[in-house]
């Protein structure tokens, strides 16, 4: 019983912040899976698309393109090989091309801003609801939209090009995100692609 005390007063804090620590951490796991199954609630939400749970509206989508191949597909956190620079890197969107180039709005929705920049080149983002935002880059600077234009679902925004400085050995295509509560997520959770 001696060495248990002698132990316990030696080492007794440690295994405290330990024991701690260890309920943290697997109160936290908890917490992270109950979330993540209470936002997939839809088997297919292409097929349903609600946005999330917090906010029960819901939009209907239709591609950003006719007919559109998936070049190079969203890959979250995991890294990609970038063909134009060599090197790995995370892909948050996805690049498509399709035989005519347009590029439409998914819903109905207002165009927050249009912006040229060197490595997205020609860049529009359209909100959706106050949640959800697309962004359509890597488009010819000739554009049917302005900042602040209100779209419908299918609205032509403009024309896929290689205006991204940061993807031209891909070639013509348009660089296509969805924002959800200000966190990139993988635009394959509602439409509906099909790899090229």
């Amino acid at each position: 019983m001696n060495k248990f005390k002698l132990f316990m007063k030696k080492y007794g804090y440690y295994c405290m912040v330990g024991v701690l620590v260890l309920a943290l951490a697997i109160t936290v796991g908890i917490v992270a899976g109950t979330e993540e199954n209470t936002l997939n609630t839809n088997s297919n939400p292409a097929k349903n698309p609600v946005i999330s749970v917090n906010n029960p509206e819901v939009l209907s989508f239709t591609l950003p393109m006719e007919n559109p191949s998936i070049v190079k597909d969203y890959s979250g956190t995991d890294i990609m090989w970038n063909s134009t620079y060599g090197w790995w890197e995370a892909h948050e969107g996805m690049d498509l091309t399709s035989e005519n180039s347009l590029v439409f709005a998914i819903a109905d929705g207002e165009v927050l801003s249009v912006t040229e920049d060197p490595l997205e080149g020609t860049k529009v983002i359209i909100k959706h609801s106050d949640e959800l935002q697309s962004v359509y880059s890597s488009l010819n600077s000739d554009l049917k939209v302005k900042a602040g234009d209100k779209v419908k679902k299918g609205d032509q925004i403009g024309t896929a090009s290689d205006s991204a400085g940061n993807e031209t050995a891909t070639g013509a295509h348009l660089h296509f995100e969805l924002i959800e509560d200000g966190n990139k997520i993988d635009p394959n959770n509602y439409l509906e692609l099909e790899p090229k």
